[in-house]
């Protein structure tokens, strides 16, 4: 009953939306009865945020009385979930999130009806339209064969109605649901999603402004009452992202905060157009310069913020990253709605064109409108190199059927060097001034952050480990003598391969201190007189220590026990501890204590830490096994303010689990590891390999595939790579030609493959399967990464200190000077 209710709510909702939005543009296109349509058009707005609230206080009223009867209550809920993770799992599945964008989307409405004044019935139409849009998503109607949206009360066996048990008992309840995925068990599950929305939600806004003024043909005045919500929106999308960072830095055992996951990055897109859109309204405001601009990064932000939303939900990367949503069949809803926006916005911007008003003269080289549409387009081309990587499976897709996505080198070596620019511009874009600047006055500002910063990057190559991490000088003596052998051009070429990251991170570094002493300078200078004012300033230091925390922590990052020759995974360093047993590994005394359990019931693995100050701390890094059978392992870190000490560990259960055979075979998919024997071995499975010397084949071979095999003697650090062969020969029988490592009694074979799972099967002789208690640590120094942090936080004070500056700014021009619509 109270499902149908819901469903009732969202359908009265959807009518309702459409209505106000065509109030509003009624509204906003007639002189005549303008007050009369505003007031249909906020009625209207008014009963259909209300139907919103109310329908979302449903769902989380059946969430919270375990009803599972529902589909979305069943896929999404259980018995055993604490009461702050029922109540998240109201948007943790698309038609819940959908519901609660929308909501957002609702009282933002309300606020722009209190607070738009004359802009009210252009821009609500534009986000009426919006929300219209968004509204069917979720509407669930079903019109013939065609169905509109995917209601968040549908009963199960509507969601799932050629299950057995439905076409059995049509009115079968299940006693429990499937719960939240484990890694989603997590507090950041509370607060990241929400946070994440309400970016999304709020970039409508400034989208809709420059529609507005598109529409009215007011291309410079949508600026000023726009600019406080682009600030909040990419603030607050900002903040989104920050969170879903730091919750993987702290739940996930990759040891890191980004891993250009495709959705992660199409969240990131938009961030970066928003703060290009932002420079350029500023530019605009202050001389008149970058309104195309100004115009089109405000339209591009918010179609980005829809694809994003396609890339996450139409299931299309579904085998590509963890966050992606299941395809509910919205696919084709997906792409009307991007259609759509792009044509209301990009439509207008195309018709307007020849109208837009071009600058009076062009900006100066040596001025700082310049230097901030410099540093936008640079942003810009970062996020299209984002973006191209990001959708590379989907263009892959009219090529093949199963497109891969692009490796992580390729978001390094393109966004590398284009953030070494736009860091560079955000130091010199402050300290230039507007219109003009003569190169005296130039050399003059430059001197001393310039200066500053030639000493500080002096500073840390002599106290930083920089050079012996990025430095080989037995390479570089290989190098040079290529280069004499093949050419300058040939050994430059291998020599920029090995060395470019190095170089294009100490110039990133370099650029940092100039960009952070150079709005360290103007903050001082501005805050002395008006504070204010600082807020450009504040964000820019924000940001550059956020820059900093990444060098700090990625750059140096130190694995512990990397001189021992152990390798998990891609460059991932390890070492191995049986219990009781201790390990000194760089400067650090390490022991493994034992197991714990925590308060859920998961095995804590404990690890007692000495390091080289005599500090002592224990890590507890958990490894468990879900309810789905899924390996889940959460790294334990201890926090000091120089440095992070980061632990995850895979103990020898999960091998044992993951074998299933018996001593002596094993099976083993490509990139993964083992160990073998009494810790004696680590063998990774790397790939295959097809070219085979038919010489050392048998006459009647059909098929030869070589499996690549690293392995390693855990003690002396020494590795050999193997290749066992797998024969399938014409009469199909199947033959291996074995390898075998003389000095370590170590045979190995390959007997088996399964394609489709990339999975091998090995058979071992010489040693035996390990039965003790034992670990693989993965383990790092994290140094200085509380900058980035802490330069999130500082980033989103000065957001702060900006928005709540621009809305003084409009509220006191808004008494003087109202603006006519």
């Amino acid at each position: 009953m109270l499902g149908t209710v819901g469903h009732l709510l969202i359908l009265i909702a959807f009518m309702a939306c459409g209505l106000s939005g065509f109030a509003y543009f009624q509204s906003a296109q007639y002189k005549n009865g303008v007050s009369d349509w505003k007031r249909i058009a906020r009625a209207a707005w008014s009963i259909m945020a209300g139907c919103l609230l109310v329908a979302y206080g449903v769902l989380v009223y059946l969430i919270l009385t375990n009803q599972f009867q529902y589909a979305y209550v069943y896929q999404y809920s259980s018995r055993d979930l604490p009461i702050e993770y029922l109540f998240s799992a109201s948007w943790a599945g698309q038609e819940g999130s959908f519901l609660l964008w929308i909501l957002y989307t609702g009282l933002i409405g309300f606020a722009l009806i209190k607070w738009a004044k004359n802009w009210e019935a252009p821009v609500m139409a534009t986000v009426a339209f919006c929300q219209f849009f968004l509204l069917s998503m979720i509407v669930g109607l079903k019109i013939g064969s065609l169905n509109i949206g995917s209601s968040p009360f549908a009963l199960l066996y509507e969601r799932f109605p050629d299950a057995p048990i439905f076409q059995q008992n049509p009115g079968f309840v299940p006693a429990d649901g499937n719960g939240l995925n484990d890694l989603l068990k997590n507090y950041w599950m509370i607060i990241h999603p929400p946070t994440l929305f309400i970016g999304f939600a709020t970039m409508v806004v400034p989208f809709a402004y420059a529609v507005a003024g598109l529409w009215y043909k007011k291309y410079t005045e949508w600026v000023r009452p726009a600019l406080p919500w682009t600030l909040f929106a990419t603030m607050i999308l900002g903040v989104g992202i920050a969170m879903g960072g730091y919750w993987a830095y702290v739940t996930l055992s990759f040891g890191g905060y980004w891993a250009w996951d495709p959705v992660e990055n199409s969240s990131f897109v938009p961030w970066l157009v928003g703060v290009a859109a932002i420079h350029t309204m500023i530019a605009q405001k202050k001389s008149g310069s970058s309104q195309k601009a100004a115009i089109f990064l405000n339209i591009l932000a918010f179609i980005l913020v829809v694809y994003s939303t396609f890339l996450t939900r139409s299931g299309i990367l579904g085998d590509i990253s963890v966050h992606s949503f299941v395809d509910l069949g919205l696919s084709g809803q997906l792409l009307i709605w991007i259609s759509a926006m792009a044509l209301v916005g990009f439509g207008l911007f195309a018709i307007r064109y020849r109208e837009l008003p071009a600058p009076q003269r062009e900006s100066h080289v040596l001025s700082r409108e310049f230097m901030i549409f410099s540093g936008a387009m640079l942003l810009c081309t970062t996020a299209a190199v984002i973006l191209l990587g990001t959708s590379a499976p989907i263009m892959g897709r009219l090529f093949r059927e199963s497109p891969s996505a692009v490796p992580i080198a390729f978001y390094n070596k393109w966004t590398l060097p284009l953030s070494i620019g736009f860091v560079f511009l955000a130091g010199l874009g402050q300290l230039f001034w507007w219109t003009k600047m003569s190169v005296e006055n130039v050399n003059r500002v430059l001197l001393k952050p310039l200066a500053l910063s030639v000493v500080s990057t002096l500073l840390v190559l002599i106290f930083t480990p920089f050079v012996e991490q990025t430095v080989n000088p037995a390479a570089i003596e290989a190098t040079n003598q290529e280069m004499v052998q093949a050419g300058f051009a040939a050994g430059f070429g291998e020599f920029w391969n090995m060395y470019g990251l190095g170089i294009l991170l100490l110039l990133l570094l370099f650029v940092s201190f100039f960009a952070l002493y150079g709005n360290g300078m103007v903050m001082w200078r501005i805050g002395r007189g008006n504070p204010r004012l600082a807020g450009g300033a504040i964000t820019h230091i924000g940001f550059i220590l956020m820059v900093l925390g990444i060098i700090a922590s990625s750059g140096f990052s130190n694995p512990l026990g990397n001189n021992s020759g152990v390798q998990i995974g891609d460059n991932r360093d390890n070492f191995v501890l049986a219990r009781g047993e201790t390990r000194t590994v760089d400067g650090y005394d390490v022991t493994y204590v034992g197991q714990e359990t925590t308060s859920e019931g998961h095995t804590a693995y404990v690890l007692n830490f000495d390091d080289r100050k005599g500090r002592t701390f224990t890590l507890k890094p958990v490894v468990y096994k879900s309810n789905k059978e899924q390996w889940i392992q959460h790294p334990d870190l201890q926090l000091y303010v120089e440095k992070d000490i980061y632990a995850a560990v895979t103990p020898s259960v999960m091998f044992e689990s993951n074998s299933g055979n018996a001593p002596g075979e094993l099976t083993i998919a490509r990139g993964d590891s083992t160990v073998l024997g009494n810790q004696e071995f680590l063998l990774k499975f790397t790939g295959f390999d097809l070219n085979i010397d038919p010489n050392t084949l048998p006459d009647s071979t059909e098929i030869a595939v070589a499996a690549l095999l690293d392995v390693t003697n855990i003690r002396t650090g020494e590795t050999q790579t193997l290749r066992p062969v797998y024969l399938i020969m014409r009469d199909r029988m199947q033959q291996s030609i074995q390898n075998r490592v003389d000095e370590w009694n170590l045979t190995v074979a390959f007997t088996g493959m399964n394609v489709n799972t990339d999975e091998i099967n090995l058979a071992v002789s010489g040693v035996a399967t390990p039965q003790e208690d034992w670990l693989v640590v993965q383990a790092y120094e994290k140094p200085f990464i509380n900058l980035l942090w802490v330069g999130i936080i500082i980033l989103t004070g000065g957001f702060c200190l900006s928005m709540y500056r621009r809305i003084k700014d409009q509220q006191f021009r808004d008494k003087r000077m109202p603006v006519a619509a």
